[in-house]
């Protein structure tokens, strides 16, 4: 695990996690009362629970994926993968050590999203309480299907492009698949362009693992079916990315 522990310093040593672990421990707390709360105290949980489910996604967005795509380049272009490829580690073992050592960190961010979400935000009825630790639970699974993936993406395509370029297609791709594809949604409705709704089958629906408003609205858990629907598409499309990665992988950068 030689790679994981050289990530996992740089990304200690570089620090600029520690920004994104503080806005997420503290906008929650603060973010709520921009709201007009004092005609409707009641409003100050669930806005808590927002707050710190957007600010996760920021997180992944912002610090994860361009972590990913920053290391990817850095090591391929300073020689260390190759280095570890003399060593007998081939791709998918690389590829699989970078990603931990960035994802061990991650996972700190995410405990505190749910700690958050989960104990300061829970509605004081039992029922309700019950279903929203359900609900948080299904955000957190539906949440790692979407971000594990597109962190091997990013990485991948470090490797073989620039650092800016891995970047900006990966958020790309996040961004699309959580609100562009509402928009095409919405513009389908009254446009029947064989070509628009081809680029609507095959774009990644990552908006639907966004429960943020169930715990908004206070809609409670998913039923298992329907979500049991969800996670096995975007496992699906988690494994495909997982595959095309591994494929994109490329130790050397020509």
């Amino acid at each position: 695990m030689e790679l994981f522990r050289l990530t996992f310093a740089s990304i200690i040593t570089r620090k600029t996690f520690a920004i994104f672990a503080m806005l997420l421990l503290a906008l929650p707390f603060v973010l709520p009362y921009m709201t007009p709360w004092e005609t409707k105290p009641s409003i100050i949980e669930p806005a808590r629970a927002q707050a710190s489910w957007w600010m996760l996604w920021v997180a992944a967005a912002c610090w994860l994926l361009f972590q990913g795509a920053n290391i990817g380049d850095r090591w391929a272009s300073h020689g260390i993968l190759e280095y570890f490829k003399t060593l007998g580690k081939n791709r998918v073992n690389q590829m699989f050590q970078i990603w931990l050592a960035c994802f061990s960190i991650f996972a700190g961010m995410i405990l505190i999203t749910f700690g958050i979400s989960t104990f300061t935000a829970m509605p004081g009825d039992p029922i309700e309480a019950h279903h929203w630790l359900v609900t948080n639970f299904q955000y957190v699974l539906l949440f790692l299907l979407v971000t594990a993936p597109l962190l091997l993406f990013s990485i991948a395509m470090g490797t073989r492009f620039r650092g800016a370029v891995a970047y900006a297609v990966t958020l790309g791709l996040l961004v699309h698949g959580l609100f562009g594809i509402r928009y095409l949604e919405v513009f389908l409705a009254d446009n029947k362009s064989p070509l628009l709704n081809f680029i609507y089958v095959v774009s990644p629906h990552y908006h639907l693992s966004d429960l943020t408003s169930r715990l908004v609205f206070k809609l409670g858990a998913l039923p298992w079916g329907e979500m049991g629907n969800i996670a096995l598409y975007l496992a699906g499309l988690g494994l495909l990315t997982v595959g095309f990665s591994i494929q994109l992988f490329k130790e050397v950068k020509s």
